[in-house]
């Protein structure tokens, strides 16, 4: 049977390179990746609401359905928004129903945001912004004030990668959930330890809130901050492995 594909979609700031050492293990497995190229960081200062964004996700994840394969998307952070966004219709289980085949089976978080329909990542967390963004009005993007203390602290060459992020679009921080795709399919929640950008505390509310709303979400929990596949990657290929079917 042949292995799902693996979708990778980063979190804000993040260029899709970071992934490139995952899916290179996940490759030698067998498994197919792709990573999405998020157009609120790739062209920061023109993205106005989050539809960019989603169009991106389904641009990768819609042709893999449609020719009859099983995705797992794996989702960073700020990418749970939009990706909970992107996927209706796309849902294994609705396509299951209508006798096709393909869909996505499952969704993997790092560390990601879970949002509830009309919600947006600001105003999830009392429409106050944390203390760490950095706005420029003048662009409409935002930074992170300390990124290597937020992102890499435990990253071996942390403070290489904190060079290669970029300005995020401030609107897509802003724009609400337009579905919950987490509703439909089941998703496995790796809880980061050690992260300083989402606090243990918050990742566990998220899955807390949205597992009394129905969502089928387990958990597991890794010792890294908000980067766990640059801190363990073997730890995280087994986890998406495992999802994906496999016994080892």
């Amino acid at each position: 049977m042949a292995k799902p594909t693996i979708v990778f979609a980063p979190g804000a700031w993040y260029p899709p390179t970071v992934f490139d050492g995952i899916t290179k293990k996940l490759n030698e497995h067998g498994y197919n990746c792709h990573t999405i190229a998020f157009p609120s960081i790739q062209q920061a200062t023109t993205v106005q609401d989050l539809r960019p964004d989603i169009a991106a996700v389904r641009a990768i994840v819609e042709p893999e359905v449609n020719a009859g394969r099983e995705v797992i998307i794996v989702s960073h952070s700020w990418s749970g928004l939009p990706v909970a966004s992107a996927l209706d219709g796309l849902e294994r289980s609705d396509l299951e129903n209508a006798g096709k085949k393909g869909g996505v089976i499952k969704l993997v978080y790092l560390a990601a945001f879970i949002p509830q329909v009309g919600e947006s990542l600001i105003s999830a967390f009392g429409g106050t912004p944390p203390p760490w963004y950095v706005l420029d009005e003048q662009n409409g993007t935002v930074t992170a004030s300390d990124p290597f203390a937020l992102f890499f602290h435990d990253v071996p060459n942390g403070q290489e990668w904190a060079q290669t992020l970029r300005p995020h679009a401030w609107s897509t921080k802003n724009s609400p959930a337009t579905s919950a795709a987490y509703m439909k399919i089941p998703s496995l929640y790796l809880l980061c330890v050690d992260d300083f950008a989402i606090p243990l505390a918050v990742q566990q509310l998220m899955v807390d809130r949205a597992q009394r709303k129905g969502a089928s979400i387990e958990t597991e929990k890794i010792n890294a901050g908000h980067s766990p596949w640059l801190v363990r990657p073997d730890e995280v290929v087994a986890h998406i492995r495992k999802q994906a079917g496999e016994e080892f």
